[in-house]
C-alpha cells in the first residue's frame, strides 16, 4: 500500500468513525395509543350514463371518380 492508499485510509477512518460510534435511533415499537391510517381505500361506485357518451354516427360521402377511357392508357 502506498502512501496515498495510506492517506485515504486515514481521512475516511476519520470520517466514519464518529458516525459508527453513535447509537441508532430507536425503533418504532408497538404505540399504546392507536395511529390513524395514512392512506385508507374506500369502496367507490361509478355509473356511467348511456346519453353522456355521444355515439359516432356514420356519414355516407360519394365522390366523383373519372374513368379515364382505354385509348388514354
Amino acid at each position: 500500500m502506498n502512501e496515498f492508499d495510506q492517506f485515504l485510509e486515514l481521512k475516511l477512518r476519520q470520517m466514519l468513525d464518529p458516525v459508527v460510534a453513535t447509537r441508532p435511533p430507536p425503533r418504532r415499537g408497538l404505540l399504546k395509543r392507536s395511529q390513524k391510517p395514512i392512506l385508507a381505500v374506500l369502496p367507490a361506485t361509478i355509473e356511467l350514463a348511456a346519453e353522456a357518451i355521444p355515439g359516432v354516427e356514420p356519414v355516407v360521402v360519394t365522390i366523383p371518380i373519372q374513368v379515364a377511357s382505354t385509348r388514354q392508357l
